[in-house]
């Protein structure tokens, strides 16, 4: 759920000329979805080319940006970066646009959404390699820009190609803008494992898919209890570095969306208090991470209401923001 429909400035949607209905929908809703078995060999994607598909390399390490502090990224704040940036946040949700990361605030970067990669339909890439490449050509070597989002919830069992679409693209970035992130966010369940755990991880480490930094999304507020199940995050966080992702790639991502005026209505937003508990059991597990993310500052279909309608919960996050501790 930490995406939806993506909004591109004009200039850049005439420039890929890709339909904007192609993107995926609220994330939400593959936690519903029933995995089919998984292949016996997994396939290889055909949108990469054979050139950009080298022989499995281990990721190095992520490391800190200047500085060695923590970053904060926000999704979908549209035209609403001024309000963000006052929260303390300073990575930002933004399409291949140099106009667009020339305009972000003082001092943020753009994490750049290239995504919808081996989503729930298994449809092909909302890029093409060649539209991929050409987007990372146009952002290269721009200061502004912190990294690449390059799928949010991939699942690799229904649609064997998408580690090998991954892979191609991380390399891609790795050659051609050396020192950008690469990122993407996992889902992982029983829906999506056939009634265990850990086969998105397994899946899609860093080892396998050459992305620096995986995104973890356990929402631990939902209206079935009236309390948060905050071992969610506790268990997603062991289950992922149980399989393969290192402690030094994870990225937190925390729930600040409910979905009383959803379309469905599981989730529920939480309270202040809550939103402080949750952030202290990520803080417990993964303590300075490169950057840790907030879903979501504006509406959308599965999200609703959001952190942009609620005061208190924004307090909350400018404290965790600005004065870290």
């Amino acid at each position: 759920m930490a995406r939806g429909v993506r909004h591109l400035p004009v200039a850049v949607a005439l420039l890929l000329a890709v339909p904007l209905g192609a993107c995926s929908g609220p994330h939400g809703t593959a936690r519903n979805v029933a995995s089919p078995p998984a292949p016996s060999t997994p396939g290889v994607a055909a949108s990469a080319p054979p050139s950009a598909r080298p022989t499995p390399a281990p990721t190095p390490a992520p490391t800190h940006p200047a500085g060695g502090a923590t970053r904060h990224f926000v999704a979908n704040t549209g035209d609403a970066v001024g309000p963000a940036a006052g929260l303390g946040y300073n990575l930002f949700d933004t399409g291949p646009d140099p106009q667009t990361v020339a305009a972000l605030p003082a001092g943020g970067q753009a994490l750049v959404w290239l995504g919808d990669l081996g989503d729930e339909n298994c449809a092909p890439p909302r890029l093409s390699f060649p539209q991929f490449s050409a987007a990372v050509d146009r952002m290269a070597g721009n200061a502004r820009v912190f990294g690449y989002f390059l799928a949010d919830e991939p699942h690799p069992r229904p649609c064997p190609g998408a580690v090998a679409d991954i892979r191609a693209r991380a390399d891609y970035i790795r050659a051609h803008d050396p020192g950008r992130r690469s990122f993407i966010v996992v889902l992982d369940g029983t829906n999506q494992c056939g009634g265990a755990y850990g086969c998105e991880y397994a899946a899609l480490q860093p080892a396998h898919s050459h992305v620096d930094l995986i995104g973890l999304d356990p929402y631990p507020c939902n209206v079935s209890r009236s309390t948060c199940e905050y071992g969610k995050i506790d268990d997603t966080v062991r289950r992922a570095r149980a399989n393969g992702v290192p402690a030094a790639a994870i990225v937190p991502v925390f729930q600040a969306f409910g979905q009383s005026c959803a379309a469905s209505n599981y989730y529920r937003l939480p309270g202040a208090a809550e939103l402080r508990t949750m952030l202290a059991h990520w803080a417990a597990l993964v303590p300075h991470p490169v950057f840790d993310y907030t879903y979501s500052w504006g509406r959308q279909g599965s999200a609703c209401p959001t952190l942009a309608d609620s005061p208190q919960l924004q307090a909350v996050m400018r404290t965790h923001n600005l004065n870290p501790t």
